[in-house]
């Protein structure tokens, strides 16, 4: 018996939300048993599917669709789950939770800052503001401490290049 193939491009819809990314394939007269869905190490989602659509007497047409998704660093790769049903697959990838610094509690910004500002923006600025001392801290330290050293250095070697 021979058999062919037909192979076809489902139907995908994205819809991007703050939380979590969500993809629909349309795959109308499929079952759940006919489907694959992978995530492999490489960060590929593969997403396939092969069902019989016709078998004659010296022929069988089977129906398949392969798609390939490359799933950035953005998303928890563990976390994607998929759902089939009424003839469309659901994929809900959910994005990485990036911590924030939010701003104590008693204000401790600028006491000028216009009302509209967005909270998001208002805690992204606190964190950089934040982010800012601790590096401008570190470098204070830093440059104590060589000063430490040369001096040390200076009193207590016997090195005719650093005088």
């Amino acid at each position: 018996m021979e058999t062919s193939y037909e192979d076809f491009e489902p139907l995908c819809k994205w819809r991007r939300d703050q939380n979590c990314d969500k993809l629909e394939v349309h795959l109308p007269g499929f079952r759940r048993q006919q489907l694959k869905v992978e995530i492999h190490s490489s960060g590929i989602l593969e997403i396939s599917g092969e069902r019989l659509m016709d078998e004659g007497k010296s022929k069988r047409i089977i129906s398949r669709f392969r798609k390939e998704f490359l799933v950035s660093e953005d998303y928890q790769r563990t976390q994607i789950r998929a759902k089939f049903y009424n003839g469309i697959l659901h994929l809900v990838m959910p994005k990485q939770i990036i911590p924030t610094i939010s701003a104590p509690a008693g204000g401790g910004g600028d006491e000028n800052n216009d009302d509209k500002a967005s909270s998001s923006g208002t805690s992204y600025l606190t964190c950089l503001m934040k982010l800012n001392k601790s590096i401008a801290l570190e470098i204070m330290i830093l440059a104590i401490s060589l000063a430490i050293i040369v001096a040390y250095v200076k009193k207590y070697c016997q090195c005719s290049s650093l005088e």
